[in-house]
């Protein structure tokens, strides 16, 4: 501790002014911070957009798969449909066929 008034004095004044440059510190990174974040709050916003873009394209692409999927499922049946008609269309012809025979008199080997 100080013993006279002069260097009390003196004390004060070399506390107050550590307390200056600490408060000046503090000040100094506090305006770092709100720099950073005002740059982080830009990219987020540019980032939001982009996300939103990317969601409409993905979208556009999710509704053209889908519109194949429906696609694929009426190919499927029809497949389905195809074998069993071809065999009765098969039939159908060999049957043509016999009976254009045994009309023009060819007779069966």
């Amino acid at each position: 501790m100080p013993r006279t008034t002069k260097e009390f004095h003196n004390y004060v004044a070399n506390e107050l002014m550590a307390d200056d440059r600490r408060m000046d510190e503090i000040v100094n990174t506090v305006a770092q911070i709100q720099a950073e974040q005002a740059s982080a709050k830009t990219l987020l916003a540019a980032n939001t957009e982009t996300i939103a873009q990317i969601k409409t394209d993905t979208a556009e692409m999710l509704g053209v798969f889908e519109s194949w999927k429906g696609a694929m499922k009426v190919m499927e049946m029809i497949g389905r449909l195809a074998k069993p008609l071809s065999y009765i269309v098969g039939f159908g012809a060999s049957v043509a066929a016999f009976w254009a025979a045994m009309k023009s008199g060819v007779s069966p080997k």
